[in-house]
């Protein structure tokens, strides 16, 4: 019994040790990229940030989705395997907005990072139409997206590029910023 214990713990420690090396090696390829999903308490702070944006402007708060945050992960590892930040294709993400964030270093809760410089756009928001000529020349799409008063939810993803920087995207369900449409 004592012998098959330690058989079974010997084991495992060699699988573990072969794991681990071949993690480190694929971290030492120059064209590896490091994703995950948000963690718990950056998913808490990103989804405040939003809600507490919406609740200025008195629309309801929106929810996590597990299923538009894989998708936003799967597109932030594209982006880091280019290590470029793009949009995705409208046809690409039916029935899903989009924001994108990146940043030449990793931070430790990038959803909350992202999201609120998303919502500083709002020093340069004037309350019209998407598409006025009120807001020309001035950033404002991630802002009205997150408080598009008939987006319901949103997910957020990260991923880490070989030469270090960190691409976030947020995918929102129903999608806003419908030109000629107020946002609330």
């Amino acid at each position: 019994m004592k012998n098959n214990l330690f058989r079974t713990v010997f084991t495992l420690l060699i699988l573990l040790f072969i794991v681990k090396c071949s993690k480190d090696s694929d971290a030492t390829d120059e064209n590896s990229v490091i994703f995950s999903s948000l963690n718990e308490n950056d998913i808490v702070l990103a989804l405040e940030v939003h809600n507490d944006a919406r609740a200025e402007v008195g629309v309801p708060s929106i929810s996590w989705s597990n299923s538009l945050s894989q998708d936003a992960t799967e597109w932030a590892k594209k982006m880091a395997e280019k290590d470029e930040m793009y949009h995705s294709s409208n046809d690409s993400r039916t029935n899903q907005g989009e924001n994108l964030y990146y940043s030449s270093g990793s931070s430790p809760n990038p959803g909350d990072r992202a999201s609120t410089l998303w919502y500083d756009e709002i020093s340069d928001y004037t309350y019209a139409e998407i598409g006025s000529t009120v807001n020309a020349n001035v950033m404002i799409g991630h802002y009205t997206q997150m408080i598009w008063s008939t987006t319901t939810e949103v997910g957020m993803g990260r991923a880490v590029s070989s030469s270090g920087k960190e691409y976030v995207v947020a995918r929102y369900s129903p999608p806003g910023n419908w030109i000629g449409s107020f946002p609330y």
